[in-house]
């Protein structure tokens, strides 16, 4: 009996104990100030993919333009930064021999066709022969041909521009001896520029030649709006990647070739997802969770998470429309944290103006509005 007395004694004494190291911890959870939070409520959104191709503009005509003629260089009729028209000269051979060349191929000509005709007359009153009309016809032949061949050199003495574009180069001065072959110059067209890049064979599939697409460049506040041009039939070798081109209209040439650019085309949109930042998910050993704010209090949520494009996640379980998501501060965190809301933002990202990226990313998103609007379904 007095056994039984001590261990309910002992039972009274140490749960009294129990009870006061608990309040004790209550009290002390209530003191804890509260971490200071952004936070953005979830409503349903879109998420946009997009495949994304890097790589350096190049002109889509480029041209080393070469002599088919020997000779000596007379002029340069159009320099380095020149526009051109199509067939306008733009490096001049001395000529002189070859005019020369071509007048007495003309006179011969024409003493060969007077011949020709005289013949044709005795012919017709049985004067001739058949067989001197058609030497006669033959000779009138031989100087025709004679004479297209020193026309054609003759022209070919001047290195005309094949399209319209600009001299970006030269190769030879005023006075220089060239040979057959030789370059003189090179020409471009950059008005129309084309970005090289390469997709896999999971992508190639959404790739489509006409399709839109929103072209930038590092270091470089200005974008321009492209198109598909062109879709390799077969992956490379080396790298296992399907080429692709995109065409850019250059008009008031406010990009060069050789800038590297980033293209970035629509791939498929998600209607209706919980989009959320991607930094408001914080790894733990766990898995990946996120914050929401109940009361005062920080609750945390395993997420699972799908499709993404650059800073934005779809979540698709764990966090629902309605919920209130800490996207700063969250790190600093636990389940059951004492929370302080000090910022509210209403942008998907997170963000509040004057974030630091803030501005260019707005104007990089009224663009992408804008190309959205002319994006062909998929």
């Amino acid at each position: 009996m007095k056994r039984i007395l001590f261990l309910a004694t002992l039972l009274v004494a140490l749960g009294a104990s129990g009870c006061s190291r608990s309040g004790a911890a209550d009290e002390q959870n209530s003191q804890e100030p509260p971490k200071n939070v952004r936070v953005l409520v979830l409503t349903p959104g879109d998420l946009h993919e997009y495949i994304n191709l890097t790589g350096p503009l190049r002109p889509v005509s480029a041209t080393d333009l070469s002599t088919q003629e020997s000779g000596t260089v007379q002029s340069i009729a159009h320099d380095k930064g020149s526009e051109v028209k199509e067939g306008e000269t733009i490096v001049l051979l001395d000529r002189n021999l070859l005019a020369a060349q071509l007048e007495s191929a003309k006179a011969d000509c024409q003493l060969k066709a007077y011949n020709e005709d005289r013949t044709r007359s005795l012919y017709e009153d049985n004067s001739v022969s058949k067989q001197e009309m058609l030497l006669a016809h033959t000779q009138l032949a031989q100087a025709e041909a004679a004479r297209d061949v020193a026309r054609i050199r003759y022209e070919r003495s001047a290195i005309k521009a094949p399209y319209d574009g600009m001299v970006s180069d030269r190769f030879v001065d005023p006075g220089a001896l060239v040979i057959v072959g030789q370059k003189v110059a090179r020409l471009v067209d950059p008005y129309t520029l084309k970005l090289e890049g390469g997709v896999t064979e999971r992508e190639i599939a959404y790739l489509t030649v006409g399709a839109p697409a929103l072209v930038s460049f590092e270091g470089n506040e200005a974008t321009a709006q492209g198109k598909v041009a062109w879709v390799g039939l077969e992956a490379s070798p080396d790298a296992g990647k399907f080429k692709v081109e995109i065409e850019i209209d250059n008009p008031h040439l406010r990009f060069r070739p050789g800038v590297v650019g980033s293209a970035r085309v629509n791939k498929r949109v998600h209607h209706d997802a919980i989009v959320i930042p991607r930094d408001a998910v914080v790894h733990h050993p766990g898995g990946l969770v996120a914050f929401v704010v109940k009361g005062e209090r920080a609750e945390q949520r395993e997420v699972t998470l799908g499709a993404s494009e650059g800073a934005m996640v779809i979540a698709q379980s764990g966090l629902a429309q309605g919920d209130t998501l800490v996207v700063r501060g969250q790190r600093d965190l636990v389940d059951g944290s004492r929370v302080a809301i000090q910022e509210r933002s209403t942008r998907p990202d997170g963000s509040l103006p004057g974030d630091p990226g803030v501005v260019r990313e707005n104007s990089i998103q009224s663009l992408k509005e804008s190309q959205q609007d002319k994006e062909l379904p998929r």
